[in-house]
């Protein structure tokens, strides 16, 4: 999946991609009393809000089912045989909520002041304030391994509101995301107007490029060095430089 997403942002500017994002909050606890913990396989931030991609290694078959509750049920097949697993939606909101309520207290140091303006707009609109992260957009794409199946059962669906979640095979996430940026930028610049609350949450782009630097620099873990597919292995700069997992290093991975 690293390979994907390296393809298709690395030089995108309006991207920020970090890999294999480890981070931990005391005042956000495990049960245990020890800090809490977030790790996300791949980031993306924009100035529109972020993307968090889920990768499954699957060989076989993965299916969703309706919870009959609005939620998700998954199960995977392996040599014949189902069996449940956890959802990985509900993980990657995890991931979110955490990410999130991390971020929001450093809103003025990452953010400056929120425009009132902007903030007077959003409650027009959607009657929410959007000048900070806890409204941030954090879209969700489960990223299945290429080898693998997808089945949708007894009429689930992506989620869709207020913006569009994925499942879907890795090599078509880049495109997803191509796909929900340019929603964003529409939504900016109609005002929000005919894209729903796309858009409308709406940051500087050196902003985001300081929210992913300031994510790379609080990674709790070690710096690992990114091999790209066709390239040398070199040091990156933040934001790529601070977490590329292992399985993402390997050309066999690709979800």
């Amino acid at each position: 999946m690293a390979h994907y997403l390296h393809r298709a942002f690395s030089n995108n500017p309006e991207t920020h991609v970090l890999h294999g994002l480890r981070l931990e909050d005391r005042q956000q606890p495990e049960q245990n009393g020890s800090p809490g913990v977030c790790q996300t396989d791949h980031l993306i931030v924009h100035r529109w809000g972020m993307f968090i991609i889920e990768s499954k290694s699957v060989t076989e078959e993965v299916r969703v089912r309706p919870d009959n509750t609005g939620g998700d049920q998954w199960s995977r097949v392996y040599q014949g045989r189902e069996s449940g697993m956890p959802s990985p939606i509900q993980q990657a909101r995890r991931q979110a909520g955490f990410l999130r309520t991390f971020l929001e207290r450093r809103r003025e140091q990452l953010l400056g002041k929120p425009s009132v303006g902007m903030r007077t707009l959003a409650r027009l609109v959607t009657g929410k304030d959007h000048g900070g992260f806890l409204d941030a957009p954090i879209q969700l794409l489960i990223a299945i391994s290429d080898k693998g199946r997808i089945k949708f059962l007894d009429g689930w669906t992506e989620p869709q509101e207020p913006f569009r979640d994925f499942v879907t095979k890795a090599d078509l996430v880049p495109d997803k995301i191509a796909e929900e940026l340019e929603r964003h930028r529409k939504g900016a610049t109609s005002l929000g107007k005919s894209q729903g609350e796309y858009g409308l949450w709406d940051i500087e782009d050196s902003a985001a490029k300081a929210v992913a630097e300031f994510l790379a620099g609080r990674h709790a873990g070690p710096l690992r060095r990114y091999r790209a597919a066709d390239e040398d292995q070199t040091d990156r700069p933040h934001p790529e430089s601070p977490a590329l997992a292992k399985k993402a290093h390997s050309r066999r991975e690709h979800g």
